[in-house]
């Protein structure tokens, strides 16, 4: 059941440096006209990796390329001609414990759902495990259907075992099955799948199965579907007037752009298609918030690669923010 924060259970945030120079606010006092917030969820508890807890220190240090040359930055849309973060607010770092899952999932959920009502949360991860309890948030403050969109060059689906189409429950959560869980929360159909490997793996003895409950969650487009390149189709995929959540899995650009992450993608999208392909989703849609995930680094790392791989990152997370209330094109 998802929790609904009050100010007695409010999870500590800590500041440190804001993102593109955001105002840091507290998150109870986040003003109910604010488009959106940028939030730190950074843990690697879901991953059999460390690094992605880092996620949040580097997008937010690397951002500063932003907004290093003002006294008092101001980042501009140049497609929309407007200040791209005027509305926009940071609310600092979750303080996560390192080794108890369960609890900081719960003490993401209570930060998410601390939001006012209407306020999209914008979330620096962290492995993948951080959007369920985002999702789990939102479903809280609304009974209207919420559809999620995945960019990712994995499934995060639970297909192994002998019946993947399951109705008994799922296994605890863990970054390899966490659409599943997320799924379960939406509802069928409701997961849109995009950039994904174009083959993944079940038990010979449970295809069917396995088929059944692809189906049945949602619609899976591989990074070499013509749909991921063709606007009309996509944006036939996408649907119109829906209230979008979108996940961001830094491994779904080739490993060319994006080598700081678990799992490196041998084939996957450049940056230019995946913002593209985000623009296409979310035109006609309203985005209800969104997550940047897998960020992989150690905090010693500072080869040019990883530096770079960061602010691509960046500029992902910027991105998704001028969609907030409508602001992107397709």
């Amino acid at each position: 059941m998802a929790v609904r924060s009050d100010r007695t259970t409010l999870p500590l945030l800590r500041h440190g440096t804001a993102f593109c120079g955001l105002p840091f606010v507290p998150l109870r006092e986040v003003p109910p006209t604010a488009a959106g917030v940028v939030m730190g969820a950074g843990h690697s508890l879901g991953a059999p990796h460390s690094g992605t807890e880092n996620g949040p220190q580097f997008l937010r240090t690397l951002s500063k390329a932003h907004t290093w040359s003002a006294a008092e930055p101001a980042v501009i849309d140049l497609a929309g001609g407007r200040p791209l973060l005027s509305d926009v607010y940071d609310v600092g770092d979750i303080e996560l414990p390192r080794d108890d899952l369960a609890r900081a999932l719960e003490l993401i959920e209570r930060a998410v759902a601390a939001l006012p009502d209407g306020v999209a949360p914008c979330v620096i991860g962290g492995d993948h495990t951080v959007t369920l309890p985002v999702v789990r948030a939102l479903l809280s403050r609304s009974s209207a259907p919420i559809w999620v969109v995945q960019l990712d060059n994995h499934l995060d689906l639970q297909l192994w075992g002998e019946d993947p189409d399951r109705s008994d429950g799922r296994e605890a959560i863990f970054h390899t099955n966490v659409m599943s869980h997320v799924s379960d929360l939406v509802g069928p159909g409701r997961l849109l799948q995009l950039g994904v490997n174009p083959f993944a793996t079940a038990e010979a003895t449970s295809i069917d199965s396995a088929l059944a409950y692809l189906r049945r969650v949602g619609r899976q487009v591989g990074v070499t579907d013509p749909a991921l390149t063709d606007a009309a189709a996509l944006s036939e995929l996408a649907g119109r007037g829906r209230d979008i959540y979108l996940t961001v899995d830094v491994d779904v650009l080739d490993w060319q752009s994006m080598s700081a992450t678990g799992y490196p993608a041998e084939v996957g999208l450049t940056v230019t298609q995946l913002l593209r392909v985000i623009d296409i989703v979310l035109a006609g849609n309203r985005l209800l918030g969104c997550d940047i995930v897998e960020f992989s680094a150690d905090t010693a790392d500072r080869t040019p690669k990883t530096l770079a791989d960061g602010g691509r990152a960046v500029t992902i997370l910027l991105h998704l923010l001028r969609h907030l209330r409508g602001g992107g094109a397709a």
